[in-house]
């Protein structure tokens, strides 16, 4: 097995392709949204129009989830230190973990838009979930853009909170950046420095 050193990437960046992972949370909302085309289409175009305008706007929607995707895919950098693990994108959003704060790996939960669920009260009502990936865990400095939605700064108020010193509990969520990171140059980055995490149910197999 061999370790990371100078020879070995200290950068990652998300492979091509992963955007049907990321656009599953977003198959109820898509098919509301379709059927509130077809219905609206409907009334003022007969079912033809319906249709049409059913395939158009979803068409239309997938295609800025696309372009959403692609922006953070681009974006998005996962970097390796001696320190520790740090991800930034192009938004102004930063996470560092420290090695020694690293606490587990385990399932790391995304939330890319307003959780709310939309719909008409009392009646059908649907949300986007969560990007469920996979990543390390611990008490670790965060800072989101000035610019971040009510929601996400909520969300990240909510987080536990370290009773020692007051840090918030972060994740990176590396099997975003490369759905096989274990077997690949990050895991031997946390064979490297924390070993010990590789022993839970997320780890290598047994030495």
């Amino acid at each position: 097995m061999s370790y990371p050193n100078q020879a070995l990437p200290r950068e990652f960046r998300m492979a091509g392709g992963g955007f049907g992972r990321m656009a599953l949370p977003f198959v109820l909302l898509l098919i509301f949204f379709a059927v509130v085309m077809l219905m609206l289409g409907s009334v003022f175009a007969g079912l033809l129009g319906g249709v049409i305008a059913a395939v158009i706007g979803t068409g239309a929607l997938v295609g800025v989830l696309y372009k959403k995707f692609e922006r953070m895919r681009q974006g998005t950098v996962v970097r390796f230190s001696e320190y520790g693990v740090e991800l930034s994108d192009t938004l102004g959003y930063h996470i560092r973990l420290n090695w020694p704060d690293i606490t587990r790996i385990g399932e790391v939960r995304s939330q890319m838009v307003n959780p709310t669920a939309i719909g008409a009260a009392g009646g059908v009502r649907v949300g986007a979930g969560a990007v469920r990936t996979q990543g390390i865990i611990g008490w670790g400095h965060r800072v989101i853009p000035q610019n971040a939605p009510a929601w996400m700064r909520y969300n990240v108020a909510a987080a536990s909170v370290n009773p020692h010193d007051g840090r918030s509990e972060v994740a990176i969520p590396l099997s975003g950046i490369d759905p096989n990171w274990l077997q690949g140059a990050m895991g031997q980055w946390l064979r490297m420095y924390r070993p010990d995490l590789l022993d839970g149910p997320y780890g290598y197999p047994p030495r």
